[in-house]
């Protein structure tokens, strides 16, 4: 077999309905920590019932601070403005609650207020070697997978690159999964960012970097994703736990693969148009389905009958999962993103030139990319 099935995540995972309750449980190798910071998604500044679940699961640290972000696509330059917030705190544990951006910037913040330089000088791989602040993980939703990464993603304003803090080091100790905690009425939030876990799943399952082990994790991270999607139709609160679990499925697969069209091209539209990370893919995915099955006919076969046969989807076949993706951006009423014709002959460019499309196991040229800005 000349297939690589070594699979690295040295995050612990727990996916459990109301699992913070049992934080102290989970996290007794921390629970000494003497001062914590909380970077906490600024929805629940105002949501009293979540807060007050929160406080009180965390109630065995005796000196707590809290910091809720209100920064989406966050940059360096809002890094370093927290940092200063906290530089003379000291803190000994990081714990992250929120959902992709949040995560990021808890995994940040736990370099740069050790780090004397500017931030920005962190983006690449392995840029430093201390240990961080160590950090615990908690989505708010269910999607990006940022709560087992090894990495946090900043726009470079200096560069217009948007990319990772990269280090083995910064991997998340603990992530926990509480689908009581993500539950919401806004499911419309929910399935936008479940969008960005077929993007891991889906894109994933086509590089040429893959193996036998993670196309089978790209095959379920699908597949929980979309029976998720399908209790969100239905407004069943078993959604949420089916999401966080394809979740997870579709970020390890991510870890140890590359995502194609949709994924690369999320980058630079986030850079040069502030368009948000997971709405990029809900738009583009079925564009990147339909251009990848064109080139190489055949390649999602073993997805698409997993998904067929646990009756997922009507047919067996790919115009019946693009059917699939497209009911449901309907269904939540997700916002089309639109491009005029000068700004999509920009993006053409910046896309072809994202390094990760060199892992895809298709070759993609400027009219390709063309192609996939177009597609109706």
């Amino acid at each position: 077999n000349k297939e690589n099935l070594i699979i690295n995540c040295k995050t612990n995972i727990i996916i459990k309905n109301q699992a913070i309750k049992y934080s102290k449980l989970y996290l007794n190798e921390f629970s000494h920590s003497k001062k914590v910071l909380f970077v906490i998604d600024s929805f629940f500044k105002n949501k009293n019932n979540k807060l007050n679940y929160i406080k009180k699961s965390f109630n065995f640290f005796s000196s707590k601070n809290f910091f809720f972000n209100e920064y989406y696509e966050p940059n360096f330059r809002h890094l370093e403005n927290i940092k200063k917030k906290f530089i003379k705190k000291k803190f000994d544990l990081i714990i992250g609650i929120g959902g992709g951006s949040t995560l990021d910037i808890a995994k940040g913040l736990s370099v740069v207020l050790r780090y004397k330089e500017k931030a920005n000088n962190l983006q690449g791989v392995n840029k430093f070697e201390f240990s961080p602040i160590p950090v615990i993980s908690i989505p708010s939703v269910f999607g990006s997978g940022a709560e087992v990464t090894p990495s946090a993603v900043f726009i470079n304003n200096d560069n217009n690159v948007k990319g990772g803090i990269n280090s083995n080091l910064l991997t998340p100790k603990v992530a926990i999964l509480d689908p009581h905690l993500a539950y919401s009425a806004n499911f419309k939030q929910h399935a936008i960012c479940a969008f960005d876990s077929l993007v891991h799943s889906i894109e994933s399952y086509t590089s040429k970097i893959t193996n036998a082990y993670t196309r089978n994790l790209s095959i379920l991270g699908s597949e929980y994703t979309i029976r998720g999607l399908n209790l969100l139709v239905n407004k069943n609160k078993l959604a949420f736990e089916s999401l966080a679990t394809g979740s997870i499925f579709s970020i390890i697969a991510l870890m140890h693969s590359e995502q194609s069209l949709a994924g690369a091209s999320s980058y630079p539209m986030a850079v040069y148009y502030n368009k948000k990370h997971a709405l990029c893919g809900a738009n583009y995915i079925s564009n990147s389905i339909k251009l990848i099955n064109s080139k190489k006919n055949n390649i999602f076969n073993d997805l698409i009958k997993n998904l067929y046969v646990k009756k997922l989807i009507k047919k067996n076949s790919v115009n019946s999962l693009v059917e699939k993706i497209e009911f449901y951006k309907k269904f939540f009423k997700i916002e089309k993103i639109a491009f005029d014709e000068k700004e999509k002959t920009f993006l053409i460019n910046k896309i072809y030139d994202m390094k990760m499309l060199n892992l895809s196991s298709i070759k993609f040229n400027r009219n390709d990319i063309k192609k996939f800005l177009n597609y109706e």
